[in-house]
């Protein structure tokens, strides 16, 4: 009779992985608490960004992408664990394209803790060690775009203190019915052989009601080529984008180039007015 009980034991242990001979069998965990992101650049101590989730990695092998905030499992080896986060962004501000931003660098930590444990690592980021900023606008005391390039001398970008992502301004475009259209380029200009060809990102914060256009001037023999190549709809709050330009600059189809931008009214109001700050074009 007891050896019948016990074969019933050992069967239901079977069918029920929540039961076993040992308490052992399953890896047990411990936890990373991650929250809050921040950016630091060189030229400020504080920076807007758009960090959706973190890239996890523990000792080199991948544990997932982790919308923010996140709690992390991560299996519990009892020796110290090296911990890499990366930046997690949404390419062309599409759902649908998850990367990590290359110019963000990683965190890494290594840490020893015990079985249930929540280690809290704090998500500061910071731009990669020699990453060229080729324009950089915030508008508190100058406007690098300043090239018309529509020839309409009305059509402009205005700094105003009315609002701002960050800092005290902003650059303005007002639209009316009579002023649909704004088209300006930057007066920096980058030259073929300044960019490495590796990665080339453009990244703003934009607020208000029309259509941004981001695009490149390129000049070759003295022609300009105007290429747009992505359409970015107004937000009724500050957001931030993150342009990938990489496969437009890793051509060799120009001897320089200067950003743009174009602005196009898309309501019915008698006055629209768009805002962007904080735009920087940043490559290696």
């Amino acid at each position: 009779m007891r050896l019948v009980q016990f074969l019933v034991i050992i069967s239901t242990c079977l069918v029920f992985s929540s039961c076993g001979l040992t308490d052992n069998d399953e890896p047990l965990p411990f936890f990373l608490k991650l929250e809050n992101p921040t950016v630091t650049s060189p030229t400020q101590t504080k920076d807007t960004h758009k960090i959706t989730e973190v890239w996890v990695f523990a000792d080199g092998q991948i544990l997932g992408i982790f919308p923010l905030p996140a709690k992390v499992p991560v299996n519990f080896t009892g020796a110290e664990t090296e911990i890499t986060i990366f930046a997690g962004i949404r390419n062309n501000g599409m759902n649908d394209q998850p990367v990590f931003y290359p110019f963000y660098k990683s965190i890494v930590k290594k840490i020893k803790p015990n079985v249930g444990d929540e280690i809290t690592i704090p998500l500061a980021f910071t731009y990669i060690e020699g990453t060229k900023f080729a324009v950089e606008e915030s508008f508190e005391n100058s406007n690098t775009f300043n090239n018309d390039i529509d020839a309409n001398p009305l059509t402009f970008i205005k700094p105003t203190n009315v609002t701002s992502s960050l800092g005290s301004y902003s650059g303005e475009v007002t639209l009316s019915s009579d002023l649909k259209f704004v088209e300006v380029a930057s007066s920096t200009e980058i030259f073929a052989g300044q960019n490495s060809r590796g990665a080339s990102y453009i990244e703003f914060d934009y607020k208000g009601d029309g259509e941004i256009a981001v695009g490149l001037a390129k000049t070759t023999n003295g022609i300009i080529k105007i290429e747009y190549f992505l359409f970015v709809p107004g937000k009724d709050s500050w957001n931030k984008i993150y342009v990938d330009v990489t496969d437009k600059l890793s051509t060799q189809d120009y001897e320089k180039y200067s950003v743009l931008l174009a602005f196009t009214k898309t309501d019915l109001n008698e006055e629209s007015k768009i805002y962007i700050d904080n735009y920087k074009h940043v490559h290696f």
